[in-house]
């Protein structure tokens, strides 16, 4: 089987942001035609477009995963013009043994750098003037509160001196052959021979790599490499890492939204490259907050509650409004917004998430037990109430997909941290991990 991971990647004359937006949609099956077959053969595509979430979910199958990446072209000058953005360019294709690899943060920075370098994508990620990657880069994962995302996040915003890094989400529900040279398979198609089945499945990428390499789209070419298990992720020790105290000032998470940026200090950041700071002096984001018109007071922010009815306003506007003096009494407890103030599924986790001290708001409890070590005086005591999902989805080492209820009838997906949830008589997945017996083809 081949999993198709798409990821829509970069636009060119975009000015100074790289984004990239991935999913994982669809399916290919090839069978056992990586074990006992002697020519290249391709199935059929199976295409899934709504899923619980992007890519929580891969199976120890016996199937080769491609990692897609494709550029796009926005022509200059293009503000506000959408015949403007482009559907095609160059594509990249990395093709992983679904058997012995695995779909994760520490892949896709593989990818990343790979892809970056290559002659066809050169354009459309560096800046023309001094070849340095464009200074803002957006990704799009399954959860941005991820500590290995994050991890991963702050190596590149590091290494290639960018000015931020947004990481983003698709909604809650919406992340919609072979040279033969043996069977690694018994008569019953289970696996004896670890060693010739990884050798078979490269058979398999190489293959696959070379049809796909062979393709034209719109004029533009493919490049399709098969990565082999040993190099497919980047190894931890290889990440440039920083303090808590670095992570607390250049850092913000939120429950969908994590935002990496270059503070203001000439002793820490370099001057920043790019106009982002033009665009948002305040460096970050700010929480999203929504407006309604009342017939005896005007303009004002509605109560946390009834949220299907919340109407926001685009970014700029919502950054004249003098939100002290329009938003609620509820929300007065706070001394800084959290990011996530109006996000329905996590009204009772809002308080336990901010720090005592600094005020600072966190995804979850796990970042804000480490960001408070740099408060030597505070005792670290949480006890934060702990979530009661429906039921859990799927597990990803200790992150599970938990179905929680929302409101009247309604129900959310989200990936939290196991110590997150209340998991008494609900049964969680095993690991998405290769299982120790053999697997059937």
């Amino acid at each position: 089987m081949v999993s198709l991971c798409s990821h829509t990647l970069i636009a060119r004359h975009t000015a100074g942001v790289l984004a990239s937006y991935p999913n994982s949609l669809g399916r290919v099956p090839i069978g056992t035609n990586a074990a006992n077959k002697q020519s290249p053969l391709l199935m059929h595509m199976e295409y899934r477009g709504v899923l619980p979430d992007d890519d929580l979910v891969v199976a120890a199958a016996h199937k080769l995963i491609p990692s897609n990446y494709g550029a796009v072209e926005i022509q200059k000058d293009g503000l506000g013009k959408p015949e403007s953005v482009g559907f095609s360019g160059p594509t990249y294709i990395g093709i992983r043994s679904g058997k012995h690899s695995s779909s994760t943060a520490l892949s896709r920075a593989v990818d990343f750098e790979s892809l970056i370098n290559l002659p066809e994508f050169r354009s459309f990620a560096k800046v023309e003037v001094d070849k340095l990657l464009k200074p803002v880069l957006v990704f799009s994962v399954k959860n941005p509160g991820y500590q290995k995302v994050i991890d991963v996040s702050i190596h590149h915003f590091l290494r290639h001196n960018l000015d931020a890094i947004f990481i983003s989400c698709n909604a809650p529900g919406r992340s919609a052959f072979n040279r033969h040279v043996g069977s690694q398979l018994n008569n019953p198609g289970l696996t004896v021979d670890a060693e010739l089945e990884k050798q078979n499945f490269q058979y398999a990428g190489e293959t696959l790599a070379e049809i796909w390499s062979g393709s034209i789209i719109d004029s533009f070419s493919v490049i399709a490499h098969y990565i082999v298990p040993e190099n497919s992720e980047m190894r931890v020790d290889q990440l440039e890492t920083r303090s808590i105290e670095w992570f607390s000032t250049h850092v913000r998470t939120r429950q969908y939204f994590t935002q990496i940026v270059k503070c203001e200090d000439n002793g820490c950041c370099s001057t920043p490259r790019g106009s982002h700071f033009t665009v948002m002096p305040s460096r970050f984001f700010p929480p999203l907050i929504p407006l309604s018109q009342s017939r005896d007071f005007g303009l004002i922010v509605p109560e946390r509650e009834n949220f299907e009815s919340h109407k926001f306003p685009s970014l700029f506007p919502g950054q004249f409004f003098k939100m002290d003096i329009i938003l609620p009494r509820s929300t007065h407890s706070f001394k800084v917004l959290p990011y996530d103030l109006y996000c329905p599924s996590i009204q009772f986790l809002l308080v336990v998430r901010c720090c005592k001290t600094c005020h600072l708001y966190f995804a979850s409890v796990a970042i804000l037990k480490k960001h408070m070590a740099i408060h030597r005086e505070q005792v670290v005591s949480l006890n934060a109430p702990k979530t009661r999902p429906m039921r859990v989805a799927a597990r990803h080492q200790r992150e599970l997909m938990a179905v929680i209820a929302v409101e009247e009838n309604g129900e959310h997906v989200d990936s939290m941290e196991e110590e997150e949830l209340d998991l008494v008589g609900i049964p969680v997945p095993n690991d998405e991990a290769i299982p120790p017996r053999p697997i059937p083809v």
